[in-house]
């Protein structure tokens, strides 16, 4: 080995200056920067799919419970106006617990659609034959939608119309909308069904939804809209009942909705806040 090579070999390496090592590091947090957006795009992206893949299978339950029940649909759920004799005998009206008398309220949609979305799934008991309180119903979730207590991530439309000199006037709460047959219903192929459900960071509605002892029937009942501020209303404060249930912007400048006919697709957050594009156009 000749000195000169031993000279070279025997000199201190030089390390990263500072400057060098803030150079990196600015270099590395602005592709962080560039990178991290995208990522979340891509992320809403797929929740966005997945979220719209659920409600397309909603729709086809639907869609399937309509052709089974001549047309009737499961509309909004709670307490009901006395039950009128020409309403048909169908899941809609629970009647487990004496043969041929009907509850006093009406089903939910997410009760008597299950049996045709899960085949471990049934309308005949309180349970839904599942018992599971939709633990383990992944088609009513939304990935998009903040994790909390709530298993179900959708909402229906059961707000009633009446027309009174020449205009449509709401009625709010005076009477829950009970099942409607599709044909009796004004574009059916625009008014909205469902769409994605406002988020409940304090778990103030969870708190009566999944009470202990609310059965799945129970529970399924929570998750309509009955009143006009359930669409376009306040997101806090005062009553619960009365709050906004819509997520208009769950899917960024959207979101996802059921329509009256059955099919699904994404529609803008100005589209989910008019009230006239839940008005079925069905009044009694």
């Amino acid at each position: 080995m000749t000195p000169e090579i031993r000279r070279r070999r025997q000199r201190p390496r030089r390390g990263f200056t500072l400057i060098e090592l803030l150079v990196v590091i600015a270099l590395i947090a602005m592709l962080i920067g560039i990178l991290l957006p995208a990522l979340a795009k891509a992320r809403e992206a797929g929740g966005r799919v997945v979220c719209l893949s659920n409600q397309r299978q909603i729709g086809m339950a639907l869609q399937t419970y309509m052709n089974f029940y001549k047309e009737w649909m499961p509309r909004e759920s709670g307490n009901s106006e006395p039950l009128p004799q020409r309403i048909p005998t169908i899941p809609a009206w629970f009647q487990s617990w004496t043969p041929g008398q009907h509850a006093d309220f009406n089903i939910s949609w997410a009760f008597n659609l299950r049996p045709f979305l899960d085949t471990n799934a049934s309308a005949s008991d309180e349970g839904g034959g599942v018992n599971d309180r939709y633990a383990t119903a992944p088609y009513y979730r939304d990935p998009s939608r903040r994790p909390d207590v709530h298993n179900i991530h959708y909402v229906a439309n059961g707000l009633r119309f009446r027309r009174q000199a020449n205009q449509t006037v709401y009625v709010d709460e005076v009477e829950c909308k009970p099942p409607t047959q599709l044909s009796r219903l004004l574009r059916p192929e625009s008014v909205m069904y469902l769409t994605c459900f406002a988020d409940d960071p304090q778990n103030l509605r969870a708190g009566n939804t999944y009470a202990t002892g609310n059965s799945d029937m129970h529970i399924s009942i929570f998750y309509d809209m009955r009143r006009v501020s359930n669409v376009n209303g306040p997101n806090s404060g005062g009553d619960v009942t009365f709050l906004r249930r819509t997520a208009p912007n769950r899917h960024i400048t959207g979101a996802n909705v059921v329509h009256l006919d059955g099919h699904a697709t994404t529609r803008k957050a100005d589209d989910i806040l008019t009230l006239s594009n839940w008005e079925d156009g069905e009044y009694r």
